[in-house]
């Protein structure tokens, strides 16, 4: 059973798309999808995307590369996204995003927990200054 499918659109990110890879990588909960959206982006996010997915083989059966051929916008990915989530939970992660190694292990409990709906966190915000 898919306890979370992870959505991640992916488009103009090069710069950030590795770090939130290898996050979502080495989450605890093993029950997740994830399922990135390359928006018809027009950079080498995707190369570096496949790139750091490499060092993960033991994720190869929970990940999906959807594609649009052309580039129809946050909204649309991320309802790519939705339509093939298999996942009892959805999570929206933006693909300059990074998680903390346990934090959809803990989401998890927590939405378990108290029967919930719906769970949040808190975030932190870092610049480049």
């Amino acid at each position: 059973m898919i306890k979370i499918s992870v959505i991640i659109p992916v488009y103009g990110v090069e710069r950030y798309i590795a770090r939130c890879a290898e996050s979502l990588m080495r989450q605890t909960l093993t029950e997740v999808e994830f399922i990135f959206v390359n928006d018809s982006t027009p950079d080498r996010s995707i190369d570096i995307l496949n790139e750091t997915l490499s060092h993960f083989p033991e994720r190869n059966g929970s990940v999906h590369i959807l594609t649009h051929t052309q580039n129809k916008g946050l909204p649309a990915a991320r309802n790519t996204g939705l339509k093939a989530a298999q996942g009892e939970f959805i999570y929206h992660c933006d693909s300059d995003d990074y998680l903390e190694n346990n934090m959809l292990e803990l989401l998890y409990a927590q939405a378990n927990k108290y029967n919930a709906d719906f769970v949040w966190c808190d975030w932190y915000l870092s610049l480049d200054n």
